[in-house]
């Protein structure tokens, strides 16, 4: 194997990497994006539920509900 050739395979495999890397933080990315609009809601429920318990204001129908067992 010429070292031309050899210099070419080297470039091509980091080239191959680079993009895997590229496309690995692109995805990861997209996952932080969305775990960040889930903790985005999941804080405003839970503001909302706090809320409401302070004013007294829950739903009635779920406090006095029963069980499933019962």
């Amino acid at each position: 194997m010429s070292r031309q050739s050899h210099d070419e395979e080297r470039f091509v495999r980091l080239e191959e990497k680079a993009a895997y890397l590229e496309k690995l933080a692109l995805d990861l990315n997209e996952v932080v994006i969305a775990q960040g609009q889930l903790i985005d809601a999941l804080s405003l429920r839970l503001e909302r539920a706090e809320r409401q318990l302070r004013s007294g204001t829950h739903d009635v129908a779920i406090v006095d509900e029963k069980p499933p067992h019962y």
